[in-house]
């Protein structure tokens, strides 16, 4: 597994835990690629969102115009497939859906005149010369963690990663090269301020309803912190990417087993059912859960901090 912390645009903070490798016990590096399964979802709002501000691309432009089938009453619509609001009568409810969220690999490739690999590199990772970030396959700085998952009696064994790479899920890369992506995005490399506040800003369902989703990311206010974040899982894959803007501070872990994803249900939305979620709320913004007793140890971490640079 490997963590960090994003502070003032700087990764301050790193720790890989265990191995990248059991056999040939591989340290994890802040440059370790792991699978990324669903944050894959945080680059494609990036490079959707470049074509809507670009007035490229409507948002609202029937999924069917870009060759896209699905069956179901009423007209989807690319927002509805962007925010995981096309099941059942399109806008009327969220539910959280990978593989409709998949269709937009057609609209990438409509749009743009190439399909989501290229575009993804011609537009983020060439200009950020992320090397330890592509699709399982290529050829990376350094060696990817190595997929495991346990075995009935608990231990864990080699296992294998899905190959699917497109706008849903399927990207590789390290905590130093995602870090690199969020600052970069911070810093309005790719969009302006007011086209990014679209994919964090919460959709409403068609009677106005709040959902728990934005445009590729989560977005929810817990006890009037703002939070926006994403989760990866998938076979040997688990990822959180947590950000409080109010606080300046982003959390990031991968890991090589879906340990930290399963069984908790984090497509419906709540990120204190994360584990590593609710223990990096709990010691940096313990505001934002009810009755926790260490309301003042953010302060008290980043008073440090600040008399750490100013030494």
């Amino acid at each position: 597994m490997a963590a960090g912390i994003l502070h003032d645009r700087e990764l301050i903070w790193f720790k890989g835990y265990s191995v990248a490798d059991l056999a040939a016990q591989t340290p994890v590096t802040q440059n370790t690629p792991f699978h990324l399964a669903s944050l894959t979802k945080t680059f494609t709002s990036t490079l959707i969102l470049q074509r809507v501000e670009q007035e490229r691309l409507d948002l609202d432009t029937p999924a069917s115009e870009f060759g896209i089938k699905l069956d179901g009453p009423g007209i989807i619509t690319v927002r509805h497939l962007f925010s995981h609001t096309s099941a059942g009568i399109p806008g009327t409810h969220y539910c959280y859906d990978g593989s409709r969220f998949a269709q937009l690999d057609r609209v990438i490739t409509s749009v743009t005149g190439c399909g989501f690999k290229d575009h993804l590199k011609a537009v983020i990772l060439e200009p950020l010369r992320l090397q330890n970030t592509g699709q399982l396959g290529d050829r990376l700085r350094t060696q990817l963690a190595s997929p495991y998952q346990p075995d009935p009696s608990g231990n864990l064994v080699a296992a294998a990663y899905p190959t699917y790479y497109g706008t849903a899920a399927g990207m590789v890369s390290s905590v130093f090269d995602y870090a690199s992506y969020l600052i970069a995005s911070q810093e309005h490399r790719f969009l302006k301020p007011e086209t990014q506040a679209l994919a964090f800003t919460p959709s409403r369902s068609n009677k106005g309803r709040l959902l728990p989703y934005g445009l590729g990311w989560f977005v929810e206010t817990l006890r009037g912190t703002r939070v926006i974040w994403h989760y990866g899982h998938w076979d040997a894959v688990s990822a959180l990417v947590l950000m409080v803007p109010e606080r300046d501070v982003t959390f990031l872990v991968l890991a090589n087993t879906d340990a930290l994803s399963r069984g908790f249900d984090l497509g419906d939305g709540r990120i204190v059912r994360s584990p590593p979620g609710y223990i990096f709320l709990k010691h940096f913004v313990p505001e934002a859960l009810p009755g926790n007793p260490l309301s003042r140890l953010w302060q008290v971490i980043q008073g440090r901090l600040e008399r750490t640079r100013g030494a």
